[in-house]
This record gives structure tokens, sequence and C-alpha cells, in this order.
């Protein structure tokens, strides 16, 4: 059995609906043209996903994450729109390659996560509109992916 990416390309809102449109999945939409700098970012993260705790930097993001306790859904799908513009204004560029960094370690950690008294588990999807940014960032960084359209015919 082949182990699948942590990191999906959209090409369409179409491929979203085909995979994740049922009541299922909670889809937790990030417009990259309104979070631009990564505080932006942080609040709207915050705020699709109710963080209870929001810090504005990548440990509180990876603590949060990597709980997801708050939300009474099981499956959670972060999408991610107009990736060309998604913290794109910051001065290092890095900052963006940390954030994807995070994704794909998280989505990782919740495969593998085991049920326990304390922590329900989750499965946590990461879904980013195809670009060349993005993908030409995912290869430097050597972050799987695969584009979602594909997962539909396995």
């Amino acid at each position: 059995m082949a182990i699948s990416p942590n990191i999906w390309l959209s090409q369409s809102e179409n491929d979203l609906e085909k995979q994740f449109g049922s009541s299922d999945f909670f889809i937790a939409h990030i417009d990259g043209l309104k979070t631009s700098t990564l505080r932006q970012f942080y609040e709207e993260i915050a705020d699709v996903l109710e963080f209870p705790v929001s810090g504005y930097n990548l440990d509180a993001l990876n603590d949060s994450l990597n709980d997801l306790q708050w939300l009474e859904d099981e499956k959670i799908v972060l999408y991610i729109t107009d990736t060309e513009s998604f913290i794109s204004r910051e001065r290092d560029p890095a900052k963006l390659s940390s954030v994807l960094q995070v994704f794909d370690a998280t989505a990782e950690d919740w495969k593998w996560m085991e049920a326990d008294e304390l922590m329900d588990l989750k499965e946590f999807y990461v879904v980013l509109e195809d670009s060349d940014r993005i993908r030409k960032l995912l290869d430097k960084e050597g972050i799987a992916f695969e584009n979602l359209a594909n997962r539909s015919n396995k």
C-alpha cells in the first residue's frame, strides 16, 4: 500500500468538492489574497479553526494543529486558495517554507496518532490551490504532494 502525501494540490473547487464535499468533512478555507503576511495568516487560521488560544508564531501554530480537540469534526481539510499571494509579502521567503513544513509534519502526525482517553482522533488534510509558486516551493523543500484529481483514481 502506497503512503499518500500530506499535501494535496487542487486545480479547482470542483476537485475539492469531489473528494471532501460530503458533510463528513469540515473545510477550513483560507484565502491567500487576504493572508499575504504571516500575521494575517495566523489571525485567519486562528479564526477559521477556532483556536482557543492564538499565538502568532510557528510553535503556537504547530501546537494548535496537533490538538484540534475543541472541534467536533473528526475530518478537517485546511484549504488555501490564491497560493500565489499566500504569505507573499514577507521579507523572508523562508517564513512560508516553515509554514508548509508545519502543515506537512502535522498531517503526517495525525496519520500515526493512536486513540487514547484524552484525545479524539482526527483526520487532517492540507489542500493548496495549485500554482507555479507553490509547486516550486514544495519541490525545493522536498515536501511530497499530489494532485487531488489523482486521488479519485486510487
